[in-house]
């Protein structure tokens, strides 16, 4: 089972509450909260950015209309 982005943000402003009115020995807790967020973030930014520069999608863009070519000819 996963765990949503959604569901570690509102972990983690429950903790920083927690941390901010009763107890900061709870402070690593919502830190590794934070640190799971971030690096979920900047995968996701990563592979966007990845995908938006390399000319993958142009490649598979230009196989299918290729595929769809060779189908309307052998009809």
């Amino acid at each position: 089972m996963s765990i949503s982005d959604e569901e570690i943000k509102h972990a983690r402003n429950v903790v920083a509450e927690i941390v901010a009115t009763h107890d900061p020995k709870y402070a690593p807790l919502f830190e590794i909260l934070d640190v799971e967020l971030k690096r979920r973030e900047f995968r996701a930014t990563l592979i966007n950015k990845t995908i938006s520069n390399s000319d993958l999608t142009k490649l598979r863009a230009s196989r299918r209309k290729r595929r769809k070519s060779l189908l309307g000819r052998r009809g």
